[in-house]
């Protein structure tokens, strides 16, 4: 997730975050993507008021989070062949429940930075973690497939904002936010990982699902109390952080609230070629990893009669190897370049992508090569739009890209229950490797045509 900008103190947001000179870029990217967007946190001409005790003990409380954030938002997916059975569900009722997840993520992503703007990180934290918590208890109290579905738009969305929050409130809170968000987005990946191997091989009734979340809450319960305790008094956590009060000067002695920045049009946004590249490329790219997390579980199940241990394993390989690749490839782009890295991962991890996907069987483990070499793209995109749009829009021109991008996936999975249902899975799942073929073209004719860019490339 990212904090696109939308809010309308976005440049107080900026000047308070150390980053007036810089794109107003923070990230906490959707299933675990952070890279080098993460890095913009290196640049904080701050150091952290708060003891270490209270930097130790907050870190292990977004760790036990992120690691329950990572793993209620792969259940969808992991539950989806319990969900048809119990609900008596068709495809297309299954990608109901995807399309409406999207939807609240959609929806969240849009108000979270206006939301903080109005009343403070700090209180907006917590009670989006009350949401989150009160989706799950919804979960836990009902048997009902439309209130399953009310909690899926809350759950994800409060999943989204949380991640923007957290990325927010990182520099006022940790002495050095750039490292602590990358460890603890690995988390959230091993969240993801354990519930797409560990969990998923072990669920096979309805009652499982209550007992995960069940799990979960207590997890949120713990997390929201340990925050509001620790939390209390941290400067730059409540509505002061919009005033300027504790916020540094930038680099260049500018006072970045002054309004000299020129105005942000939309317009001007839709209007640029690199805008309709980026959209395209983003859509196509959440088409083949998104349909992994959603669709291969029970694929292998319906349509290639795996157990569900057996499917289990992919889905964990590939999002396995996206974790670790998050981990170990975050200093790639800082040797070869964004759009050298980027070209790199998008052939050799399509190229993968698409072998295990045709030849299947045994074929299958090579998800967890793709899902590393895949790893960085969605970081690594997010990171270079600022090669693209003025340092004054880049951050609006992300929120714009990342929620027409957000709309295709939503349309995406609306028609892939129906297509499922007309030609039967294995035909439909041929779809996810031509999306990321197309999102590989795109990109490299994308690459090629440097006379768009603003900005040389920030690798060395």
């Amino acid at each position: 997730m990212v904090n696109f900008g939308f809010g309308k103190n976005n440049v107080k947001h900026r000047k308070v975050l150390g980053l007036a000179a810089l794109p107003a870029i923070t990230t906490a990217p959707e299933r675990c993507g952070f890279g080098q967007l993460a890095a913009f946190c290196w640049y904080l001409p701050m150091s952290s008021t708060v003891s270490k005790q209270t930097q130790i003990a907050l870190y292990i409380v977004f760790a036990i989070l992120m690691m329950a954030l990572g793993s209620s938002d792969s259940l969808r997916g992991v539950f989806a062949p319990i969900f048809e059975e119990h609900f008596t569900l068709s495809a297309s009722d299954l990608s109901l429940i995807i399309t409406v997840s999207y939807v609240g993520n959609l929806v969240f992503m849009l108000l979270g930075t206006r939301i903080s703007d109005a009343f403070g990180l700090r209180m907006v934290f917590i009670a989006t973690m009350l949401l989150w918590m009160a989706a799950l208890a919804l979960y836990l109290l009902t048997d009902n497939f439309i209130l399953l579905l009310g909690g899926m738009f809350f759950a994800m969305g409060a999943s989204t904002l949380l991640n923007i929050m957290l990325n927010l409130m990182s520099p006022f809170l940790f002495a050095a936010p750039g490292m602590i968000l990358n460890t603890l987005f690995f988390t959230q990946g091993i969240g993801t990982t354990f519930t797409q191997s560990v969990i998923s091989s072990s669920v096979d009734s309805f009652v499982d699902w209550k007992l995960v979340n069940g799990t979960l809450l207590v997890m949120g319960a713990v997390a929201v109390l340990a925050f509001a305790f620790l939390s209390r008094g941290i400067k730059g956590l409540n509505r002061d952080h919009l005033n300027g009060s504790n916020a540094p000067t930038d680099t260049a002695g500018s006072d970045a609230t002054s309004g000299s920045a020129p105005k942000v049009r939309y317009s001007e946004i839709l209007r640029a070629p690199a805008f309709w590249f980026f959209f395209l490329c983003f859509g196509c790219y959440f088409v083949g990893e998104h349909g992994i997390m959603n669709w291969m579980n029970i694929y292998l199940i319906r349509g290639q009669n795996f157990t569900a241990a057996d499917a289990a394993v992919f889905p964990a390989l590939f999002f396995g190897g996206m974790t670790l690749g998050r981990l170990l490839l975050s200093k790639l782009v800082d040797k070869a370049g964004i759009m050298r890295s980027l070209r790199l991962c998008f052939i050799s991890g399509t190229v993968i992508y698409v072998i295990a996907f045709v030849f299947g069987g045994n074929a299958y483990y090579l998800f967890a090569l793709a899902g590393f070499m895949l790893s960085i793209i969605y970081p690594t995109m997010m990171l270079s739009v600022q090669l693209y749009f003025p340092a004054y829009n880049a951050a609006t021109a992300t929120g714009v890209i990342m929620s027409v991008a957000t709309i295709f996936d939503i349309v995406f999975n609306v028609v892939f229950g129906y297509v499922i249902e007309a030609v039967g899975y294995d035909i439909s799942m041929s779809l996810m490797p031509i999306a990321m073929v197309l999102a590989t073209v795109i990109f490299l004719v994308f690459e090629r045509m440097r006379s768009l860019r603003l900005k040389d490339d920030l690798g060395k």
